[in-house]
């Protein structure tokens, strides 16, 4: 198949150039990359007056590199090569003898695809739902086709760093500031493209060409400064290497022209792809990806059709949950304790996304839409119009029953989705009627920028129930996972453990700052200790209890988990055992309860408890059937609660160190502490005995 189409106008010159690769989403690979070469010279020789590029597919005009095809033969002698011929490609078209636009339709342009407008692009014509970015180092690799060296001559040194290093993806109008995006109406792009190919025919240079853009020498060494304090803010993980080889390429660039700084690029992207973190790092996107499959045993032709759905609560759960349900086009019904509050709550949506539409970040058109979608509403005889609804009260056992008591009294059919994050689907439907359609959805804070929902089939959940669950979800963009019914489902529970080991760490000497940065050493995004004050002190506290009260001897909770609860240390979204600038606060201290004659673990053993607990609670959660496969795992625990991404989650985690050293480790551990977490899941034995060591996602 041929991965671009050809087409010249003979009247005016114009040459259209449509990309459409083989697959559900246009990628950069060997093929693509003669193909385009091709084509620059076939409109060279034909005298072409201009050329458009446009994408054949509906939501995808060039989106990076061809994954799968890269990741089939990880070698960096043949992903240097295939970089080279892009830069060869993407050099011929930027220096070709007529102007080039490009056209997106609420489309997007990611990675490679963005380089290709930034560097070989007189100019731009997009919608405002399209979408241009360089998320690269969310698979563990860096722009290296002049991405990085373009952003940093038209955007500047900060804006390119803030891009790069964070993985950005920006609305069209983000980046129309840089003089080569125009934002226009679906229906307009392409007469506006057309007539201005006819307008710039036969120009060979463009006003932000970034090869042409001088260089600021005398810059050079506060541009050194900011690459310093962009390594000490994102190269603190060994681990992660693509954060490293992305500054040094940067840096080596900063004392050559445009097209060498980006040859450089070359020798530090291309031998990340034998790196094993960077395999994961790309296996885990790669297995998201393919989630939908995954998801077959889940009946989808059972699923209810929900075009209108109930949020019960307007607090800040309730609320995301109806901001992404509307954001995707449902009809949504917002229930509190009276219309006055559930109307507030609506405001209070308008007036979160009103900073973004101010930033261009959402097109205000947008914002109208999702809060149009949105009815305050109190009268639960309502009820009765909708086929779910989603309840995200209080974390509170005998709230939730009483309040799907009253949603059955007035919708005796409804599914009755809770957002719970500790409580289990069997006791929350004891004694209710129908308790076949109790299923659970526990989102993750914020809503509407976590990607993950767990979905918790209860013992009794109907197929019915959990498909009309995931088909929601799904419609919502976000990425399901289905787990069985127990305190803390998975992700709830393994989250809570690595928030009490972290405190364990302090009580056997560790100071609590030394515990995080240890942490965010092995790769996780923050410490447990400060995550237990951002993401609210007084939730993990009751939560944890709730664990202990169903999980027994199963679960350690420390006592300065109650010390700093009872003396008013919740963070409330602050760190609790810091001020300022993240500064050490040592007037917490007092609060720890001190294990005596402990000593403090090394720092290597500290971040082996991080992770081996909340490994080897997952290989728990297998043994319970609450998990029951391993890409579930992995899944739930990078998207959910912040296992280090480096390592594609806990069980390829243990794959990659064996299963049999993880289960030497955790005895070891057990032997040393006498802590349940570190008491070894009977799932590592089974594997094990099995013959099973490695290789296992």
């Amino acid at each position: 198949m041929s991965e671009l189409r050809y087409e010249r106008d003979g009247a005016s010159g114009l040459v259209t150039v449509t990309i459409d690769t083989a697959g559900p989403v246009n990628a950069i690979g060997q093929e693509f990359v003669a193909e385009l070469y091709a084509a620059v010279g076939r409109a060279t020789a034909d005298g072409a007056t201009g050329m458009m590029l446009v994408s054949g597919k509906p939501r995808s005009f060039l989106d990076g590199a061809n994954l799968l095809e890269i990741r089939k033969n990880p070698s960096a002698f043949e992903l240097g090569h295939l970089l080279d011929k892009l830069h060869d490609a993407l050099a011929a078209l930027a220096r070709s003898p007529f102007p080039v636009v490009a056209v997106l339709a609420d489309q997007t342009a990611l990675g490679g695809g963005c380089e290709l407008l930034l560097w070989s692009c007189d100019h731009v014509f997009a919608t405002a739902g399209s979408r241009l970015g360089l998320p690269e180092v969310n698979v563990g690799l860096f722009p290296a086709a002049g991405g990085m060296e373009t952003l940093r001559r038209l955007a500047g040194m900060e804006a390119m760093l803030d891009i790069v290093l964070n993985g950005r993806t920006m609305p069209a109008g983000e980046l129309a500031g840089l003089g080569i995006v125009t934002v226009a109406p679906a229906k307009e792009l392409r007469a506006r493209a057309r007539d201005w190919l006819l307008a710039h025919a036969k120009e060979t240079n463009r006003n932000c060409d970034p090869a042409q853009q001088a260089v600021d020498e005398a810059r050079r060494g506060e541009w050194r400064g900011m690459i310093a304090e962009a390594r000490r803010r994102s190269c603190a993980c060994p681990e992660k290497p693509w954060f490293r080889a992305a500054l040094d390429a940067l840096e080596e660039g900063l004392a050559l022209p445009f097209e060498p700084a980006v040859r450089a690029e070359r020798r530090h992207f291309a031998p990340l792809i034998e790196h094993p973190n960077v395999q994961d790092k790309i296996d885990l996107f790669l297995n998201m990806t393919g989630v939908a499959p995954r998801l077959a045993a889940v009946a989808a032709d059972k699923a209810r059709p929900v075009e209108t759905l109930a949020v019960m609560g307007a607090g800040l759960m309730g609320r995301g949950i109806a901001q992404v349900c509307a954001d995707a086009g449902m009809r949504v019904l917002l229930f509190d304790v009276d219309e006055a509050t559930a109307r507030a709550g609506r405001e209070r949506i308008g007036a979160e996304l009103e900073p973004l539409v101010k930033k261009g970040k959402w097109p205000a058109e947008r914002r109208e839409k999702l809060l149009s979608r949105i009815e305050p509403l109190a009268d639960r005889r309502e009820l009765a119009r909708v086929p779910l609804v989603i309840e995200s009260v209080f974390e509170d056992l005998s709230l939730k029953r009483r309040v799907l008591a009253e949603i059955r009294a007035a919708s005796p059919d409804i599914v009755f989705a809770s957002n719970t994050s500790t409580l289990p689907m069997n006791e929350l439907a004891e004694g209710s009627a129908r308790p076949e359609l109790v299923v659970g959805m526990h989102y993750f804070s914020p809503v509407p920028l976590m990607p993950l929902l767990e979905v918790v089939r209860g013992p009794r959940t109907s197929p019915e129930a959990l498909a009309t669950a995931v088909a929601a979800g799904r419609r919502q963009k976000k990425t399901v996972i289905v787990v069985g019914d127990g305190p803390g489902g998975y992700t709830s529970r393994t989250f809570g453990v690595f928030v009490l080991t972290g405190f364990i760490l302090a009580e056997l000497g560790m100071d609590p700052w030394e515990v995080d940065r240890l942490a965010v050493e092995a790769g996780f995004p923050q410490g447990p200790l400060n995550v237990y004050g951002t993401a609210g002190g007084n939730v993990i506290y009751h939560a944890c209890l709730a664990m202990k009260e169903r999980m027994g001897e199963r679960l350690d909770v420390p006592p300065s988990l109650e010390r700093m609860w009872k003396a008013g240390y919740v963070g409330a979204g602050k760190p609790c055992f810091y001020k300022g600038k993240m500064e050490p606060d040592r007037s917490a201290l007092e609060h720890l309860v001190r294990r005596p004659g402990a000593k403090p673990p090394e720092p290597a053993e500290a971040q082996e408890m991080l992770l081996l607990a909340m490994t080897n609670q997952a290989f728990q959660c297998i043994d319970e059937g609450v998990l029951d496969d391993f890409f579930t795992v992995d899944l739930g625990a990078v998207l959910g609660i912040g296992f280090p991404d480096c390592w594609h989650g806990p069980a390829r985690y243990a794959s990659r160190r064996g299963l049999r050293v993880v289960r030497e480790r955790l005895g070891a551990l057990h032997a040393k502490y006498g802590l349940a977490c570190f008491r070894p899941a009977h799932e590592l034995d089974r594997l094990i005995a099995c013959g099973v060591d490695r290789a296992l996602v």
